[in-house]
């Protein structure tokens, strides 16, 4: 079996410094290890599953890791730091002559756009997430799990395939004030439910006035103290009902009802974890995940300062109902942060309605 690999190197870095995206991050000399890092413990477990020949891209965008995991993989493209997206769709294209049986890559929404430019619907593809925005529906709901269904893909257990979108967020809807995802085409994917993620899905009609509803309730609380509001049209409406010029995709701090920080980036947040904040975020509607997606400044030492009393999960009564088949996760990149908050969470779902969940963690 050949299997491919490609590496978006600074896929998530973008994240900690509230960058929704890694395009405008401009690294130094050394990679900043995110990416590698998360496509690492995707391959240890499909190595622990399977031994396939690999097809990488040269350096950070593949061999190095490679390497490093006792592998002798044959290089495409020439060493490049920092690579670009034309470095990702040339060696995606010069892929399809490779005879692979699955091509992996690790990134995000961003990356997921520059292989599908590339490669389309010509092989089965597979997302190890990595990125900061990740609502296209063909990547694993952890890297464990992709690494998961890939060892399964390979060796015949689940040798099923099927389209799937990949989406990015919507600039124009964004500005009218919306989280909208557009869609740019499908990918050839493995599938496993259990294992794959969902696409986002929209927010159902009448979301929005459960969301105010909610939101007017919590005032009196959010006027006191200090809080860290994540991003989401639900969350959202915590900072309309303020009167505060917050933000749809971006984790504010507010103090004593007044916006502090608005798009607070990592280091920000961590300097006033000491002072017991209160942590407001809402699930990704059709993916289920609460913390790992979108809200990358809430970091593993952050979220491990906060402990998870700190937290409160927000979901109108329309989302909770479309997410009933599908789990609330956490996957924020420490197995050991993820253990701290899986379990039963409080949920407020009205004003006066609240439900117990269970957060788990791959």
């Amino acid at each position: 079996m050949r299997v491919g690999l490609i590496i978006n190197p600074i896929a998530g870095a973008g994240g900690p410094l509230a960058l929704h995206g890694s395009d405008a991050f401009r690294p130094g000399a050394e990679a900043p290890g995110w990416a590698a890092g998360r496509a690492a413990e995707a391959l240890r477990v499909l190595l622990a599953g399977c031994a396939p020949q690999w097809v990488c891209g040269a350096g950070a965008m593949g061999e190095d890791l490679l390497h490093a995991l006792g592998q002798t993989p044959h290089v495409l493209g020439a060493r490049c730091w920092p690579s670009s997206a034309d470095e990702t769709r040339e060696i995606a294209s010069q892929m399809i002559q490779q005879d692979l049986a699955l091509l992996l890559f690790v990134g995000g929404d961003g990356t997921a756009r520059d292989v599908l430019d590339a490669v389309g619907e010509a092989m089965p593809v597979l997302g190890i997430p990595a990125g900061v925005k990740l609502q296209s529906a063909c990547f694993g709901v952890s890297p464990r799990a992709a690494g998961r269904l890939a060892a399964a893909y390979l060796t015949g257990q689940r040798r099923v395939t099927e389209a799937r979108e990949v989406l990015d967020l919507d600039e124009a809807a964004l500005g009218q004030g919306r989280v909208q995802a557009k869609l740019y085409g499908q990918l050839r994917t493995p599938v496993d439910a259990r294992l794959l993620q969902g696409r986002k899905a929209r927010s159902e009609a009448g979301d929005a006035v459960d969301a105010a509803h909610l939101a007017a309730s919590l005032r009196p609380q959010l006027q006191k103290g200090l809080h860290f509001i994540g991003p989401g049209s639900t969350t959202w409406a915590l900072k309309q009902a303020l009167g505060l010029d917050g933000s749809l995709i971006g984790v504010d701090v507010v103090v004593d009802g007044a916006l502090w920080l608005r798009d607070a980036t990592e280091a920000q947040l961590w300097e006033l974890v000491q002072q017991r904040p209160r942590l407001w975020l809402t699930a990704i509607g059709g993916q289920g995940h609460v913390l790992g997606r979108g809200n990358a400044p809430l970091s593993p030492r952050v979220l491990q300062a906060l402990g998870r009393e700190a937290l409160t999960v927000l979901i109108t009564p329309r989302k909770l109902q479309a997410l009933a088949r599908t789990q609330l996760r956490v996957d924020c990149g420490s197995a050991e942060v993820d253990a701290l908050y899986a379990g039963a969470v409080r949920a407020l779902t009205g004003p006066r309605d609240q439900a117990m969940l269970q957060l788990v963690a791959d």
